[in-house]
């Protein structure tokens, strides 16, 4: 126990020792990626990008529940469930269609 403490008294002077007093900002901040952490933090974001971005993880884990149907042994009530499944795809997607989602553009820009 004594050489524990012993040891911690000895970090806790060699930080008072060589701890630098004027550190500069630029230097603490973390490089990542090549962005400069000195700009802002709000950076902007394309809301089409984000939409389109969940869309298509909710329809890909949807359909990565559909793959291992083919190789079950259904039984009718199963295949009811499975058709139902299919159906609400189906219906989402037409929504998602229909009220314009999946446009990349959105309708306010000029098509001059």
């Amino acid at each position: 126990m004594e050489v524990f403490i012993l040891m911690i008294f000895i970090f806790f002077v060699f930080v008072l020792l060589f701890y630098k007093s004027k550190m500069i900002f630029e230097e603490m901040t973390m490089y990542e990626c090549g962005f400069n952490s000195m700009m802002g933090v709000r950076i902007p974001f394309s809301y089409r990008f984000f939409l389109i971005s969940i869309l298509f993880v909710i329809f890909d884990v949807e359909v990565s529940l559909l793959l291992p149907i083919p190789y079950m042994k259904l039984v009718e009530m199963s295949m009811w469930v499975f058709l139902l499944f299919v159906l609400i795809l189906i219906i989402g997607l037409l929504y998602e269609y229909y009220y314009g989602s999946l446009e990349w553009l959105s309708n306010f820009v000029s098509k001059a």
